[in-house]
């Protein structure tokens, strides 16, 4: 499937106007920290695995120029801090 344009614009509205109604979570001035200045779509890169026998690829993608990227890191070092009491495990 192919598209007409680049969503990363798009994205990087939809991110900047979600940072700005959390200010209960982030202050003002970590909402401009969040925000990319020259946001970029990740770019993919691959890696063939030379040691297996069909020779399959490892995905590779850069995600630092990424719209949502600073605000990935930001929440997942928040949601780090949280303790929770109860841990499950499944088994498939």
């Amino acid at each position: 499937m192919q598209i007409s344009k680049d969503p990363t614009k798009s994205f990087q509205k939809q991110i900047q106007q979600t940072i700005r109604t959390c200010n209960a979570i982030i202050d003002k001035n970590q909402q401009k920290y969040l925000l990319q200045m020259k946001p970029m779509a990740p770019k993919l890169h691959a890696l063939i695995k030379t040691h297996k026998e069909d020779k399959p690829f490892r995905p590779i993608i850069n995600n630092i120029q990424a719209p949502s990227y600073k605000l990935a890191k930001y929440l997942s070092k928040k949601l780090k801090l949280i303790k929770l009491s109860y841990t499950y495990a499944t088994r498939s």
